[in-house]
């Protein structure tokens, strides 16, 4: 699900709220302790996970923002045998919550006096248990959602090979820009078939106005520094002159320059790397 995000510079965001639900399912249903007495209880079932769970990127950093209540449900034995079942409230498991900070409401159904140990073991030896497996949870949604959001050598464009000759498929993209007062994307349609896909293209145009002058513009998009700035990374090729290439976005963007009107006009193509060669 990694989008185009050169330099994992953009906030990108993931909401993993189901995920989560799964994930306490599978680290707290059947946790459970038992005293010497005979008293025991475990985690049966997670009744409710209310709030959001989110996991975000931004400047190449992955982090996590959640803020939810869980409730949970129980059962077990007293001494005498006689079953005991309640639920177990937690009221914030966030990211910012520390492991001794958890709060846990115990309530017996029924509750009698006999019952009262269970809610004992709970708190004693039950609930150490949750506050670890809680603890772990802001690391874990890192480390299975953080690759659907952030680009690395496994998923980056940057690094993917050329399909092989033969396998892909061909179109033709251009864009040009017009000062002072408008700049025009044109991509070709063409819809070329090879015997294992099929590549469907479309034609865009787009009309922008900047509030700056038509020199001032100009400079931006051919003065390597002001490209440098407005990309925030460092080109690996600008070559701002008829029939010069360009590499920005680290190699994700690639292109030429097919003509120059100082103040006027810039004509381009460009492509992005993830793209089948030839288009």
């Amino acid at each position: 699900m990694v989008l185009h995000n050169p330099n994992n510079w953009h906030w990108v965001n993931k909401d993993a709220s189901a995920w989560a639900k799964e994930y306490f399912e599978d680290n707290l249903i059947g946790i459970s302790a038992e005293g010497e007495t005979g008293v025991m209880a475990k985690i049966d079932k997670i009744l409710s996970v209310d709030g959001d769970v989110d996991v975000s990127q931004r400047k190449g950093k992955v982090i996590t923002l959640f803020d939810v209540k869980l409730q949970l449900e129980f059962s077990g034995k007293t001494a005498s045998g006689d079953d005991v079942s309640g639920t177990i409230t937690i009221p914030e498991v966030a990211h910012d919550t520390e492991i001794d900070e958890y709060v846990f409401e115990i309530t017996n159904y029924s509750d009698t006096q006999e019952k009262q140990p269970v809610r004992d073991i709970i708190r004693n030896q039950l609930t150490p248990q949750i506050r670890t497996k809680l603890s772990h949870f802001g690391s874990a949604l890192i480390d299975h959602h953080g690759k659907d959001i952030q680009h690395t050598k496994d998923n980056d464009p940057k690094y993917r090979s050329s399909p092989a000759p033969g396998h892909a498929t061909s179109s033709a993209s251009a864009s040009s820009s017009q000062f002072p007062a408008s700049t025009a994307l044109d991509h070709a349609s063409n819809t070329n078939k090879t015997q294992s896909s099929v590549l469907n293209t479309a034609n865009i145009t787009e009309t922008f106005e900047f509030q700056t002058s038509a020199e001032e513009l100009y400079k931006t998009f051919v003065d390597s520094d002001r490209v440098k700035y407005f990309t925030r990374s460092q080109p690996e090729i600008f070559e701002p002159s008829t029939g010069g290439v360009f590499k920005l976005f680290g190699g994700n963007v690639e292109g030429k320059f097919l003509a120059l009107v100082p103040n006027e006009k810039i004509v381009q193509n460009w492509r992005l790397s993830s793209w089948p060669q030839g288009n």
